[in-house]
This record gives structure tokens, sequence and C-alpha cells, in this order.
């Protein structure tokens, strides 16, 4: 039998499955998975329900932990599960199992840890980001075991802590601990990020640098500005005067989206509690997306006398600190084994062209570039990650399981 002929037969059997995908995505959605860095419980009660659940199917589960004293039993769990291919060579799909807290639940039309169905969209925390990703590739994985079939390639599952807050506990755990279990040969795909047709594959990222800047002057009554120096007023001045980073790092690339560097005071600290003091001190942030032509220690050396410049004329101190600073990682080259499998698996599937891009957010394919193994990301997205009312779309599961079934499938 053919591999089209193969994968036909999962495809078909994959219209099999809308319940159980329901099913799923309420069990992962009930199990609060926000990390302690957000005050969460951390990923172990779902990653037990799932590495049960895969164990059920006859697959070996291994779990590599990450210690971290701040969760119950004092590991963060991450997840392997192997089913042998008729090669040793394998084709990863990596998801997280970590959500971010759900915010200001008034917000919410329903419990953000309940899923809720409502035609083709399922409502709830981390139905999007990342439950996508762990249910298609279970969805591929089920109906190739369910038919029998031997893959070409080892498939190879990762469910990793972590992704939401730095990645210490989960992927980079992994690749130091466990390097092992990565070859260049391997296909490795992260559904973690896409659009909203499932034609981008993102192939590079920008570096990323967030900065925190914080302004000293003197607190004072408002009624008398003379007898003090005004931070808001300064703040306000350096934010414009920062502008200009966009005209001297002003390089293009049509790889990425958008083709520039881009520079966006984001986050602002409380300063006074009260209307009638003039603040003495503000604290704001900058997340600068930077294209890997620019070197980070020149943006950080053109933030701090732009800024300082401008604070000047107000006698007002200026501080520049590095919240993160990750430099980008080498981009996956266009013609890479794992970019040309998900072109083709999209055109049979959605009959849409790929494109591949790179993208000014960051994912955990950074840290498998960084070691010179090409990753893609790609999945169909709602857009609605971090958001109030998070969603996924049925029908985007069950494409995007056939997607990922026709890469398992391919023999070359």
């Amino acid at each position: 039998m053919t591999g089209k002929d193969l994968y036909q037969r999962v495809a078909v059997r994959l219209g099999d499955y809308q319940q159980q995908v329901i099913d799923w995505q309420r069990e992962l959605v009930s199990r609060n998975a926000v990390g302690p860095d957000h005050g969460g419980p951390g990923e172990g009660e779902k990653a037990a329900f799932l590495a049960e659940m895969l164990r059920s199917w006859g697959l070996k589960v291994e779990n590599y932990p990450a210690p971290d004293a701040r969760v119950a039993g004092g590991q963060r769990p991450n997840l392997v599960a192997l089913v042998p291919g008729r090669r040793p060579e394998k084709v990863w799909v990596l998801s997280h199992l970590d959500v971010v807290p759900p915010g200001d639940e008034t917000l919410w039309d329903s419990d953000p840890f309940t899923l809720r169905v409502e035609g083709d969209r399922l409502y709830g925390r981390g139905t999007e980001d990342d439950h996508h990703g762990i249910v298609t590739s279970l969805m591929a994985v089920k109906a190739i075991l369910d038919l029998g079939i031997t893959p070409p390639r080892t498939l190879a599952l990762a469910l990793v802590s972590d992704e939401e807050t730095g990645n210490e506990k989960g992927l980079i755990h992994l690749l130091r601990e466990q390097p092992q279990l990565f070859s260049p040969a391997d296909l490795i795909i992260v559904p973690d990020a896409g659009s909203l047709d499932g034609t981008l594959i993102e192939v590079a990222e920008k570096s990323i640098l967030w900065l925190r800047l914080t302004l000293e002057g003197k607190q004072c009554h408002a009624s008398r500005p003379d007898l003090g120096r005004n931070t808001l007023r300064a703040s306000a001045h350096v934010i414009l005067a920062l502008e200009e980073l966009a005209r001297e790092f002003s390089l293009e690339d049509p790889l990425f989206r958008p083709p520039v560097s881009t520079f966006e005071p984001t986050k602002k600290e409380a300063n006074v509690p009260n209307i009638n003091t003039i603040p003495g001190r503000d604290v704001f942030y900058l997340d600068c997306r930077v294209l890997p032509e620019y070197d980070l220690s020149r943006v950080k050396e053109r933030v701090l006398a732009l800024g300082q410049e401008a604070a000047r004329r107000f006698e007002v101190k200026l501080t520049v600190e590095p919240v993160q600073e990750l430099p980008s990682a080498p981009a996956t080259p266009l013609d890479a084994p794992v970019v040309k499998a998900l072109e083709r698996a999209i055109q049979e599937v959605y009959g849409r062209d790929p494109q591949p891009r790179g993208i000014g957010g960051g994912t955990v394919a950074a840290f498998f570039r960084q070691q010179g193994l090409h990753a893609a990301v790609w999945m169909t997205v709602s857009q609605t990650a971090h958001q109030p009312n998070e969603f996924t779309l049925l029908s985007n599961l069950l494409g995007d399981a056939r997607v990922l079934a026709h890469v398992f499938l391919e023999k070359d």
C-alpha cells in the first residue's frame, strides 16, 4: 500500500474522533496547569492524565522532570512518548503543558477551566495555547495506532513544562540533560504559532530585548511643581525620543512579518496613588523585536543615549536594565526537510499555498535552532491565545491532525 493510500485511511479515521477531541479538551482544560511563576500549581496533574492515556495505548512514556520546589512533588514534568517506525529517525511534535492565568475572570463568559462548546468553537483556558498542539498530535498518533500502521519514521511526542515562563524547566532542561533525544536527521514540528488559514510556517524569529527604564526625580505637591522633578512628564518625552530607534535600525527583511525591527513601550508600573502628587519615580518597559542583522548591545546603547538625553532636560536620572535578552537563532532553511514536508501536507489537506516566514514573537523553536536542529513552528490558529474567552476550532483541530498524519506517513 502506498503512502498516499495509508494517509487516506488515516484521514478517514480521524473524522471519527470529533467527540473524542471534545472529551480530551474538556479533560485538559479542567486541569489547571498555570506555572508557579504565575501562582499556579504547575503541570503535574495534566501530565499524569496524559501519561496514563498514552500508556493505555501501549506506548512507553518517559518523564524527564526538572526540579522545582515550588510545586507539589518538587518536579516539573517533561513527557516523551515514542511510536517505533521502520527507521530510527524521528518526527517530533513538541507541545507545552502549561497555560497562562485566566486574568480578569469577569471578562470571561464562562469558567475558564470548564470547557464550553458552541458549534465549532471550544472555549477554555489553553484550548488554543497549547492544547491545540497536544490534541492534534494525539489524534494523528491514535489514528495510526488504531489502524495498525507502522510509520516510516519513529513518531515522537514531547509534552513539556514551563513554556510560558522561560522554558528553563521544559525544553531547555531536555536539551541540556537529554541531548541524545534529538538528532539533526529528525523532523521537528512545534505547534505553538501560526495563521488563521494555516499557511504560515514559522522558520525564523527576531531577537528579543525587553528593557526596564527607571526614571528618578523628586516627588512634591502638584501645586508646587517648582519644588520637584516630574518623572511622568519626563517619561513621556523619553518614550517619544525612543521613536528614533525605528529610524536608526531601519533595515527591512521580507522574510519577517512585519519586515522591520519594532520598539514598543508597553508595561507601566504604578507611581503615586493620589492625583495631587507629582511622581518622583516612574518605571516603564520597552519591548524590542530586532532583526537578526543588528547587535542587541548596540540597541541597548542607543536606548540609553536617547533616553538620557531626553531625561536630562527635566533633571531626571534614567537607568536602563535588561529583563530578557535573547539573540535570534539561525533560521531554519526554507528547503529543510521539515519545511518541505509541512508544505506538501498543507497543500494536500487544505489546498492552500504555504508561506514560510519569520515572526517577531518568540517560540521554543529558537532553542532547537541554537543547537543546530531545524525546527518549524506551525498550526492553524484562532488568534485568541492569552485572551479572555480563548477558543480553538474543532474543524481546525481535525484539519491540523490530518496535516500531521500526512507528515508522519511520508516515506522521504
